[in-house]
């Protein structure tokens, strides 16, 4: 999922990492870093800097704030690169740089399966002499957080932005319009798509041209219905469950939603970014969007009067009466470190503002709830923060500390291979162009 648009780790090439890191093997010199699994620093890299390839949306400025901030006092200066806002696009530039003089000294992952192929490469610094240094680095985060991209024992990434649960979000004007109160359960969700349809509007928007949005309605409907401990095991590789009655009615209800009309009839050329499916939201087309957190930011950064006055949230509706607090989303972005670089003591002093509070305010500030233990204690003193934005932060602290699970977004789960042919699969069910045993054929086929 995005986180933002946070898709694309998975899509890393195993192949193109392994040339990567002979590309890095090749490159070093100089003194080695303390870990000896880790490559010598890349010479060849810019002088007295460190390069950060940020994801190019709302939450960059605060990745600036804070290398403005470190770069008062540091030698070494800290440049902030801003990439695509499109995870993809974001992914196939650091896999495509990584090995080279011009790649990122800090890039963000979504979680441990999409830096796999970069740690079997050999390419990724362990942050563990980093963290030994500055205990802060690790105990500042919740737990369940950071040990996300613990692999074989050692820490390889430092959480940053926010947790990123899937929300509805919803018109507070469109649905006063048509006598609507927001959905608690999915037939309360069912029952108003006709009417909002007959008031002119589509009910949900979907930004179906890019696949991912799709996604998040497999991961709720098979969180109700099938569990998310449940979900885990399909995810690693229990093909039986894809076959389950309970799989089978997660795709009842996807079917029925899909089939009353509730998307409309051009999602699938309708993207999220761009004036897309927020915007059928802000603009009073469209009722609903199931969306990551940060489509909080995204909607106050183009209309913070809406966002302001009329923007509504709430949880996934319940399904029957099981799994009725369980989430699912994006546990949150982390920054990992290239194994070549020049200046690892610059980098582990930059990563520590991570934890520090400037950096978490401006997370927050823009609606996003860093997994730092300091997070809830600092909303009501950040600066800024609107009484809605202080709202939104607060029922996501609520859901998440209530929550018995979350479970990590699908396409972050899976092995790289699979992503593709999962989201090729579920828009095919979706749009009506495959079937159930299709569907479940194609889940059961993913490689792990």
């Amino acid at each position: 999922m995005k986180n933002s648009s946070r898709r694309g780790m998975r899509l890393l090439s195993a192949t193109a990492i392994v040339a990567a890191a002979a590309v890095l093997a090749g490159c070093s010199a100089g003194g080695a870093p303390s870990s000896s699994a880790t490559p010598k620093p890349n010479l060849s890299r810019p002088a007295n800097e460190i390069h950060i390839y940020a994801l190019g949306d709302a939450a960059a400025a605060v990745e600036q704030a804070a290398a403005d901030r470190f770069n008062k006092t540091s030698e070494v200066k800290v440049i902030v690169d801003k990439g695509s806002s499109a995870g993809v696009d974001y992914a196939a530039n650091v896999r495509s740089s990584l090995g080279t003089s011009t790649a990122p000294d800090i890039f963000m992952s979504y979680g441990a399966a999409g830096i796999k192929p970069y740690i079997s490469a050999n390419a990724l610094y362990p942050l563990d002499d980093f963290i030994a240094q500055d205990p802060k680095l690790k105990s500042s985060f919740l737990p369940s957080v950071f040990n996300e991209e613990v692999v074989d024992g050692k820490s390889y990434g430092v959480p940053m932005r926010g947790v990123g649960p899937v929300v509805l979000y919803y018109n507070k004007t469109v649905l006063d319009q048509a006598g609507l109160k927001p959905p608690t359960t999915y037939n309360d969700l069912l029952g108003q798509i006709d009417k909002l349809k007959s008031a002119g509007v589509t009910p949900i928007a979907l930004g179906g041209a890019d696949k991912w949005p799709t996604l998040m309605w497999y991961e709720y409907f098979y969180t109700r219905e099938v569990g998310n401990a449940d979900v885990s095991k399909a995810l690693a590789g229990d093909s039986s469950i894809w076959g389950s009655d309970a799989s089978k009615k997660a795709l009842a209800d996807i079917r029925g939603l899909v089939d009353s009309g509730a998307f409309g009839t051009n999602y699938q050329s309708v993207h999220y970014a761009n004036d897309g499916s927020p915007k059928l939201l802000s603009s009073g087309k469209a009722a609903y969007e199931l969306m990551g957190n940060w489509n909080y930011g995204t909607i106050a950064g183009d209309d913070p009067g809406f966002a302001t006055t009329n923007l509504g949230w709430t949880t996934f509706p319940t399904v029957g009466g099981s799994n009725v607090d369980d989430l699912a989303g994006n546990l949150s972005n982390y920054y990992n470190v290239a194994a070549d670089t020049r200046y690892p003591d610059t980098v582990a002093k930059f990563l520590a503002a991570l934890y520090g509070d400037d950096f978490v305010k401006g997370e927050l500030a823009i609606g996003n709830l860093p997994p730092t233990t300091s997070a809830g204690s600092l909303i009501d003193s950040t600066p800024g923060l609107t009484p809605s934005a202080q709202s939104f932060l607060q029922f996501q602290l609520g859901i998440i500390t209530k929550a018995p699970s979350f479970q990590l977004s699908w396409d972050q789960s899976v092995s790289t291979a699979s992503a593709a042919p999962m989201l090729n699969a579920m828009t095919s069910y979706f749009s009506g162009d495959s079937d159930e045993a299709s569907f479940i054929s194609a889940m059961q086929a993913l490689k792990n």
